[in-house]
Parts: structure tokens; sequence; C-alpha cells
């Protein structure tokens, strides 16, 4: 069954031993994570880890796990592709999987990336400061060992609300910089992951935490998608505020009670048409329902009475996230419409393919494309011929399209396609 896991910065937002901490706290083995992390010492020269556990503590009140990491470290920078192949040799010599590997890899690349961006230089010249530490090894290769061990990278969804970054001003190797730092501006920038300023004047959020954040790939919500809560663990940082808890909360479950029922998510576009006539209307639905405007899934047409009475047409449009603005764009130059009414929203869909199915009518050969869906448990519930493929072929033997759907339909039935 698939995972749900949804990571909550909205508040106390993202460290990369908050993550850590709380992926211990949600059961991940720590005597793994340990014996991982105390393996990268033989990759950061001149560092030596004085002691590493993970400590039952609380913050504000409530309890949270806090990863405790000593070391002494005598270099102080390191050449960014030098950090980049210490990252790679400690993820390819401790046993991750692929998937591990590759999280943890991608994550300090992020950083890497934005701090070239930040600072103009090739990333040959660049320099890491903070982010070349053995503590942002420990964090990625610990965070990497935990997904492993509580298998999230497989066939998991993750979702994160917005992440508080603090405010006020931060102090690094280069000085004083007002919070969020650069480096979080630009990794949230690169990933489209919404921000939030405060609740306190601190930071809240470091690079490795919004990098590994990132590279999780979660989809952004502002409210809790339906899931059954089976795992929530809270990680917490070495920071205490006032009136908050310095808590990072993860919480690992499963899809709501229609169990195995595939949800996704669209946009609804909507808007009031009432001053063009039927054969624009027929345009801009045939438009939209072309091949060549992708992302639509369906498009209706209902007609009403609107303010003084006026004939309306109310189109409604379902299309895919990434594409709204460019379908948005057809309906204002098609339809003249000066306003359209956006709602994002989840829907439940039954798993479906495409078969095709060669099929003789009037000794003529022809392929009809089959949609099928499928159940929760896999069983089949809907078989349905493409229409365009129907009606191409009413053409070519010159039947009736009712005649035509009927005979297809006798034809895909005696194939047994139920039992497929």
């Amino acid at each position: 069954m698939s995972k749900i896991i949804i990571i909550d910065p909205q508040l106390a937002g993202i460290s990369g031993d908050m993550l850590l901490s709380s992926l211990v706290d949600s059961g991940a083995d720590k005597k793994k994570i340990i014996n991982n992390i105390n393996k990268i010492q033989n990759h950061f020269q001149d560092s030596k880890i004085n002691k590493i556990d993970f400590i039952k503590t609380e913050s504000n009140g409530i309890g949270a796990t806090r990863f405790v990491f000593e070391f002494d470290e005598r270099i102080k920078e390191k050449n960014a592709v030098d950090m980049y192949r210490v990252i790679a040799n400690c993820c390819h010599n401790i046993g991750l999987s692929e998937k591990a590997k590759k999280f943890a890899i991608e994550s300090i690349k992020t950083i890497i990336k934005v701090e070239s961006t930040i600072h103009n230089k090739d990333i040959k010249e660049l320099h890491l400061h903070e982010s070349s530490s053995i503590d942002t090894g420990a964090d990625l290769v610990g965070c990497a060992t935990a997904l492993d061990d509580l298998d999230l990278l497989n066939n998991s969804t993750f979702y994160s609300t917005k992440v508080a970054v603090g405010g006020g001003l931060a102090n690094f190797s280069h000085g004083a910089v007002p919070n969020p730092t650069n480096a979080i501006l630009e990794i949230f920038k690169l990933f489209k992951i919404p921000i939030k300023g405060g609740p306190i004047e601190a930071e809240l959020t470091t690079p490795t935490g919004a990098s590994m954040l990132a590279n999780l790939n979660p989809k952004k919500i502002t409210n809790y998608p339906e899931f059954i809560p089976e795992k929530i663990g809270y990680g917490t940082g070495t920071k205490e505020f006032s009136g908050i808890p310095n808590i990072l909360r993860v919480s690992i479950g499963k899809p709501d009670f229609f169990g195995d029922i595939q949800s996704d998510t669209v946009t609804v576009l909507e808007t009031n048409i009432d001053d063009v006539n039927g054969e624009i209307i027929g345009n801009l639905v045939e438009k939209l329902s072309s091949n060549d405007t992708d992302g639509v899934k369906d498009v209706t047409v209902i007609s009403g009475i609107s303010k003084k009475n006026r004939p309306t047409y109310i189109l409604k449009v379902i299309c895919s996230d990434e594409n709204e603005k460019n379908i948005a764009e057809t309906i204002f130059e098609e339809s003249g419409t000066l306003g359209i009414r956006k709602t994002k929203t989840e829907r439940y869909i039954l798993g479906r393919f495409n078969l095709l199915v060669p099929i003789e009518i009037e000794k003529q050969s022809f392929v009809i494309n089959v949609k099928i869906s499928k159940n929760s448990n896999g069983e089949i519930t809907n078989i349905k011929p493409e229409y365009e493929d129907i009606k191409r072929i009413s053409h070519r033997i010159n039947y009736p399209l009712r005649k035509t759907i009927e005979v297809v339909n006798n034809l895909i039935f005696q194939r047994n396609l139920y039992d497929i």
C-alpha cells in the first residue's frame, strides 16, 4: 500500500538535524544511523567524531527526539567539488539503496548550485564554509539511512506545509544577512516551495534542511490531505524559543478509508460567458478538447440565466496544475471573458490503462483504442472504446454512428477483456 508522509515546518522551520531526529522519533533504527554516520569520519579529513546519540527531550512541554553530534574539525572550508566527492563516496560505501544515495547526493548538489549562483562563481572555484562541515555530512547520510530504514522512498507521496524561515539577522562566515538567508531563498525559488516569515526573529530553516526537503519533491499543502496517521515523529534542535516549541513534525500514514483508490490534485477553471453565440462556445470546447491542448481532462458547458435575465454559459474545465495558465490563456483568447475562477481540488480516480484491440467489420480491419478501468482490488469495472476511433470507423464503412457503436461494443465484448 502507498504511504503518505507529511513534513510540517510551518511553525519552527526545518534543519537537517531536526528532520533526522523526527525520522528517528518516527521509528527509524538509530543504531543503524549512528553506525553509518560513524563511517563517514573516514571521508572527512581532519575531523574527529566524539559523540553521536539520539536523546529523548522536550521543547516547550512537547516530547521530542534530539540529535546529539559532537565533533572536532580543523578545516573550516572545502572546495565545492571536493565536498560533492566526499558525500558521494560516503553514500557509495555505506550500503544505501540507490534512491537513498540519489537523495543525499542531489541534496548536496542543490546546496552547491545555489551557492554558486549567490557568489557568482564557477563550481570549480567555489568554496563552502558551513555546508562543508562533517555536520552536513552527518545530516545527509543520517536522513538517507533513516528514509531507507522506514522504506519511505518507495511507493510514497511526500507533502509539505509552508516553510517558516524566521526573521531578524543571521550571522555566518560572510557576516550578517537577513533571514531568510540567500541560500534558503535560492533553494525554494529553484523548487517553487512556498515560505513564510516569522514567527520569531531567528534563523529557523537551514540550507541543509531546505535542500533535503526540496529533494523529497513534496506536494505543497495548506491543509493536511485525507489520510490515516500511523507514525508521528517530533524532532527538535538545540535552540529554545519563547512561545513556540522548536519542533519539526513528521506524520507517516496511509490513504484514508477509500483504501487503494487513487487520488490526484487537479485545477478546476470556471467562468461565465454571456455575450457570445453558440458557434464561439462550440469552437472553444472543440479547441480545449483537442489533443493539441495538453493537460485538459474534461470540459463542461452549462446553460443558465445570469443577472438582468441574460442567457449565460458556465464553462468548467478540469485540467492539470502544470498547464492551468496555458489553458486559462486559451479561454481568455477564445471566449473574451474577463475573469476565470480557479479552484484546486483532490479527486478519486480508478486505475486505468489503454489497450489496442484489432477488430474486423465488413471485411475491413481496424485497430481501436479501448480504455479499461480497474477498482482498488484490481478488478476491471469498465471497458469503453475510444469515441474518435468509432467515428472514424463509421465514416469508413458508411454506417450510422449509433449502429457502429453497437457493432464495436459487441466485438469488444466477444474478446472477454474482463478476464485479462
